[in-house]
């Protein structure tokens, strides 16, 4: 009788010691994934702030007085005179090869 009452009592105290391991290892489990959930977020916060920054600058550098700007500047492009302008409207004069007029 004895020795059945510490085998019973050497299982429950084993149990419950599993038990114990079990639930701490999903508490720092929870507790790992609730800072990579939060550096997640942290993260998302960056991309978007970011995005709109780019969204800014790409509107900025899009705008026409911006592009001619640049054109002039690190170009050194101008206005073309009119026998530079070759119009695109279906009546094109000499062959066409690879994408050149000749």
């Amino acid at each position: 009788m004895k020795a059945r009452f510490l085998a019973l009592w050497t299982v429950a105290v084993l149990a419950t010691a599993a038990s114990f391991v079990v639930h701490l290892t999903l508490r720092f489990e929870t507790v790992r994934l609730g800072y990579d959930v939060g550096d997640a977020r942290k993260q998302q916060r960056q991309l978007i702030e970011d995005r709109r920054l780019l969204s800014i600058e790409a509107a900025t550098l899009s705008r026409p007085d911006r592009v001619e700007t640049v054109a002039r500047g690190a170009f050194e492009m101008d206005v073309p005179d009119a026998p530079q302008i070759v119009s695109m409207d279906g009546k094109r004069k000499g062959r066409v090869l690879s994408g050149r007029v000749r």
